[in-house]
């Protein structure tokens, strides 16, 4: 009897396991909003220093204080982690609760941006309610993103690859294993 309730504990282990994320990422939003408060709140006193009036400097904090509030409220709705999990994508909102599902039958596109100066990101395409939308986040760790796109090609074989800038080198990469027309 014991036995068999360990049995069944360990399916159900197995079972949530396989309900495990393959693939994770998140926005960096919040850092990003984070600094854009810090420059803006740096102007913001600068300005509120330099002018001698009154209504200016009422005027300077004013403009500074909603200037922060906006960016808050931007990052507080935009920031979000996604799962790449075995049945579908999950898009989890860290400030609202929102959770989206995404089916892989429905992206589109599969985008690697590594622009100088900045992180690497991933860009999805998919659509959703006869919409087209888009998610930008953190890529996915550069020694395994040649398996996460073989593994989510494996998913949907109809999503089109694209690296940008086009002389990058996981540009050669892809091409390795897809061929030279694999945007196709």
């Amino acid at each position: 009897m014991i036995y068999i309730h360990l049995l069944a504990k360990i399916l159900s282990i197995n079972d949530h396991l396989a309900d495990m994320p393959k693939y994770s990422s998140k926005t960096n939003l919040v850092w990003e909003a984070f600094l854009a408060c810090l420059i803006i709140a740096t102007i913001g006193f600068g300005i509120f220093s330099a002018v001698e009036n009154l209504i200016y400097q009422i005027l300077a904090i004013s403009i500074t204080l909603i200037l922060i509030g906006l960016i808050m409220y931007y990052a507080r709705i935009k920031a979000f982690s996604i799962l790449f999990e075995d049945k579908h994508v999950v898009v989890k909102y860290r400030f609202i609760n929102k959770v989206k599902h995404i089916n892989y039958s429905d992206i589109m596109e599969l985008k690697y941006i590594n622009a100088s100066k900045s992180p690497t990101t991933n860009e999805i395409k998919f659509k959703e309610a006869e919409q087209n939308l888009s998610l930008k986040f953190l890529s996915i760790e550069y020694e395994s993103y040649i398996e996460f796109v073989k593994w989510i090609k494996s998913k949907n074989d109809k999503i089109q690859l694209t690296v940008f800038p086009s002389d990058n080198y996981m540009n050669h990469r892809l091409q390795e294993i897809y061929g030279f027309k694999y945007r196709k």
